[in-house]
């Protein structure tokens, strides 16, 4: 992996742990600190830099405070204090209002980031740092290892990019936490440990415990292998899609399979995965065996010429396949002015027009409404499942069909990829390109650093 080595003695070197990120474009750089010991030790490291050099951005410490905890509040204090006196601007964000009481681990996660995106906002950067470590990157290895899946064994990337804007980068996925907790002693700093690092129960506990006690062994160098492995993978099945896929209106795909075989399994697992997951609206890919049934029903001459996998019609024609949205499950919504919604996994709708507008699949009568405004030769399945924008009961316009339909002025509706555009790990960026430009989307943005190291 391209990350900064481990050093015994504590002497970690700024220039080493943040190689790769341009500084000199930014004007400022969030960092996520809660006060643990990993993320005090990224945003101290981080001022070291901006001392050793002439001109650097503002950094702006941000503590999220979730509010699920008595000690929170305090503790974000506590970091506040702490960055008055290194002279460091500090911001605390609270996640306010009620809290859900199933999956609230994801929905922190989620408050989290949308959080540190508006503080990034409000400071005019598109880079957060994170303190995630080497412990970190072994233990996520570990859980996604029990669950299984080849692509998750390659780790968190070293950089992600949220809703298409703002980079989450992790410069200390190399460093152990305790050479950062050394740090931190040397420096005199005090950190404050989260008492949930402590619960019993807790998966990720679970592993930390079994890790200290065996070691982490090869997980890194398997990580690192995995994940020049990811990065080949998607290479080839970018390769294919572009190669190999034709996407019509932003509503169905139609895939070639003349020289299908030059591509590995792999990769034509992941490129079918990737459709269906474009077309259908998803946030996650299908799992490995359903896009292995998907790929056997493409290159198959026997059994049903339809089938329906991943929210999607997948049609064999002479030629190949017809991939389209099924019409099962499709919202219907209301859109009140001024607000904008992710309709179905496939399309960003925003409403600037002063009167609610309702947003459903086309159907029937969507086709129709083209036809008679003069587009006559349509695919009628894949327009039906696409979305309809009603004003007052009446179809106003169907997006999806020739020319975009007659779309009211004040609103927007891009093209939305669910698989992507939330969170897009840095290992996928090459995939992510062909998809947008299948699409014609506007492209995703690049990084500078490197997932893996080119010696």
């Amino acid at each position: 992996m391209n990350v900064p080595p481990t050093n015994a003695d504590h002497r970690l070197d700024p220039e080493e742990i943040f190689a790769g990120i341009d500084f000199d474009r930014l004007t400022a750089v969030v960092v996520a600190v809660s006060g643990g010991s990993d993320s005090l030790a990224l945003l101290f490291l981080l001022d070291d830099l901006r001392k050793s050099r002439a001109a650097f951005p503002r950094i702006v410490a941000v503590t999220v405070d979730h509010g699920l905890r008595a000690e929170s509040a305090e503790e974000a204090l506590y970091v506040a204090d702490l960055c008055k006196a290194a002279d460091l601007d500090h911001h605390i964000v609270n996640w306010a209002g009620a809290k859900p009481a199933t999956g609230l681990s994801a929905k922190a996660r989620e408050a989290r980031y949308r959080l540190l995106r508006g503080a990034a906002g409000e400071a005019e950067t598109d880079v957060i740092l994170t303190g995630h470590t080497l412990d970190d990157q072994n233990e996520t290895f570990m859980m996604r290892a029990a669950r299984g899946g080849e692509r998750g064994l390659a780790g968190m990337a070293r950089f992600t990019l949220l809703e298409r804007e703002t980079w989450l980068v992790r410069p200390l996925l190399g460093i152990k936490r305790e050479d950062l907790r050394g740090y931190l002693r040397a420096r005199g700093i005090v950190w404050r440990d989260d008492p949930s690092n402590a619960n019993p129960h807790s998966e990720r506990v679970q592993v930390r415990a079994a890790l200290q006690e065996q070691g982490s062994g090869d997980i890194p160098a398997r990580v690192a292998r995995n994940g020049a492995q990811r990065l080949a993978v998607n290479g080839e099945a970018a390769k294919l899609l572009l190669g190999h896929v034709t996407v019509t209106d932003g509503v169905r795909a139609e895939m070639n399979t003349a020289g299908f075989d030059q591509y590995g399994d792999d990769a034509q697992r992941l490129a079918m995965g990737v459709l269906l997951a474009a077309m259908g609206g998803l946030s996650f890919l299908p799992s490995v065996e359903e896009c292995g049934k998907a790929v056997r029903h493409l290159t198959g001459a026997d059994g049903p010429r339809r089938m329906s996998l991943g929210r999607c019609i997948i049609q064999r024609v002479n030629t190949g396949v017809t991939i389209y949205r099924e019409m099962r499950s499709i919202p219907d919504a209301v859109i009140a002015p001024g607000c904008a919604i992710v309709w179905d996994g496939r399309y960003r709708v925003s409403n600037g027009a002063p009167i609610a507008l309702r947003i459903r699949a086309a159907g029937d009568d969507g086709v129709v409404f083209l036809q008679e405004g003069g587009c006559g030769n349509v695919h009628r399945a894949s327009i039906a499942s696409s979305p309809a924008l009603v004003v007052e009961g009446r179809i106003v316009a169907v997006p999806a069909g020739p020319h975009h339909g007659n779309v009211p002025a004040g609103v927007e509706v891009t093209r939305h990829v669910a698989l992507f555009d939330h969170i897009l790990s840095g290992y996928d960026e090459n995939l992510a390109a062909s998809v947008a430009k299948l699409f014609g989307l506007r492209d995703y943005k690049r990084f500078s650093v490197n997932q893996i190291d080119k010696n």
